[in-house]
This record gives structure tokens, C-alpha cells and sequence, in this order.
């Protein structure tokens, strides 16, 4: 099966159409790893769009803090992401409320792919922890067991890798012995990458952000996951980014949120 997997689309709109129209013919089905809304002019038509196509949906801080739910404070938003929060709660929809409110807070394990693992922050702190380097990510390959996870929330796409080394100790009594390591993977936009996974290797994959990359490249991210060929594609795709500033403009979102979609941080 052939999965598009989107995540971080922060209400914008305009880059899922895009990002949809770039991916035709290419999936089977949908996976959104979370923060359907948040930052953008659009949280209704994004909220629908996901409940309604996606198969799998877990939820994203920005998803959480929208709703008010404990554990997330607003305050603890920057100025700028705590605005488009209050701006969101106040044009959802309660309809559209109660779709994200059903989104679960939990890792997800897909009934037809039960080696994967999905999250939108990390395994081990589902909402709000950021995998953005071989440390992290080591700490939490100890959190779960499937072959592979897939995270967003950092806005950039990753692999990161996990191996454990085995080599004879001969300080004890001749036995076997192994070390963990984690490599952070290059990847080429794209090129299909094979995903080796077995015991002793396993995988966290992040395929970027629709909405609102942070990696220096305003175009929208997703990628394909193809479950029987067992590779990961990572793809871009340019998107009319004035067209969301616009609407942006048009409801008073900050200046800064605006501009910084033309620059992708």
C-alpha cells in the first residue's frame, strides 16, 4: 500500500490543495501526523479536509491547545503562535471542534501495518516533544517496539536510524555484547530511499511540514510510504504562498507568520 503521509498543515489550505493535486496517483490512502490547525487562515476547511480523507489522525499541540485541553498552557505559546491560537478558537466551528477534539492524543498503531507507529510530537512525549537530533531520538527508540515510527512537529523532514552493533566481549567470558547508535540520514527529494528495518535497526521518519515548513524551503512537504516495496519518498512542491498571506491579511493574523511562510523558517 502506497500512503501519503502530511502532517503540520497549520490551516493552510491553499498548500493541502496543492500538496494533493502534487500527490495524485501516487497513494492509496492518507495518514496526517497532527497540527491540523494553528498559524494559518483556514482551520475549518482543514479540519473537514483531514476528518473526512485521512485514514489515521493523531493530534498536534497546536490541535490541543485550540481546544483548551489541560496539559498544554497558551501562555506557553510565543506571542505570535498564542494570537493565531485564540484567533482559531474563536472562527472553529463547533462542529469542526468536536472532529479535532476526536483525534487521538495517543501513538497510533494501524490495524493493516502493525510494525509502524505514528505520533505527532515523539513516542515518548506524544504532543509536545521535538525529535530533532540523534540524542532525542535515541532516547526514544527505548519507547517503543514497532520497526517504525513516524513523527512530525519539527517542520523539517528526517530519518533517523537506529542500529544496535553487536561484537564479543572478551572481557566477558566471551559472550556478546552491543551498542546502540543513532545516524541522522541524508535525503534526496524525490528519490526513494529503501527502508531497511529488522531487530537490530529501526527507523523514526518526519516528512516535514505542509503548512508552515522551518528547513529553509517554503514548499509544502509530504511524503510516500509505500508498505510493500518498503520505501519512503520524500516530496516539495511550490505552492502560491501570496494566496495564504493574503487571507492571512485579511483576518489580522500576525505580520511575522505572514512573511516567514516566503522563506520556509
Amino acid at each position: 500500500m502506497r500512503i501519503l503521509i502530511i502532517s503540520d498543515i497549520h490551516a493552510n489550505f491553499v498548500a493541502l490543495e496543492s500538496v494533493m493535486a502534487d500527490a495524485k496517483g501516487k497513494y492509496d490512502a492518507v495518514w496526517c501526523l497532527g497540527d491540523v490547525v494553528g498559524y494559518g487562515p483556514m482551520p475549518n476547511e482543514c479540519t473537514q479536509w483531514v476528518d473526512e480523507l485521512a485514514e489515521y489522525v493523531v493530534i498536534g499541540n497546536h490541535d490541543w491547545a485550540v481546544l483548551g485541553r489541560p496539559g498544554i498552557d497558551v501562555d506557553d505559546f510565543n506571542p505570535m503562535a498564542r494570537e493565531a491560537v485564540l484567533w482559531t478558537r474563536g472562527v472553529l466551528s463547533a462542529a469542526n471542534r468536536a472532529l479535532l477534539d476526536s483525534f487521538p492524543d495517543v501513538p497510533v498503531q494501524p490495524l493493516e501495518a502493525p510494525d509502524l507507529l505514528l505520533t505527532h510530537a515523539s513516542p515518548r512525549q506524544p504532543v509536545w516533544e521535538y525529535v530533532h537530533t540523534p540524542t532525542i531520538a535515541l532516547e526514544n527508540f527505548a519507547w517503543f517496539d514497532e520497526k517504525i515510527c513516524l513523527v512530525g512537529h519539527t517542520h523539517k523532514p528526517a530519518i533517523y536510524r537506529w542500529r544496535l552493533e553487536r561484537a564479543w566481549d572478551d572481557t566477558n567470558n566471551g559472550e556478546m555484547s552491543g551498542a546502540a547508535t543513532v545516524d541522522h540520514l541524508p535525503m534526496q527529494i524525490g528519490l526513494p530511499i529503501a527502508l531497511h528495518v529488522f531487530d537490530e535497526q529501526r527507523l523514526i521518519l518526519n516528512p516535514g511540514s505542509v503548512g508552515q515548513p522551518r528547513d529553509n524551503d517554503p514548499r509544502a512537504a509530504y511524503a510516500i510510504l509505500d508498505t510493500e516495496q518498503m520505501t519512503w519518498q520524500l516530496f516539495r512542491v511550490a505552492y502560491p504562498i501570496d494566496l495564504t498571506q493574503g487571507q492571512m491579511r485579511a483576518v489580522n493574523l500576525p505580520r511575522r507568520l505572514i512573511d516567514r511562510l516566503n522563506y520556509g523558517w
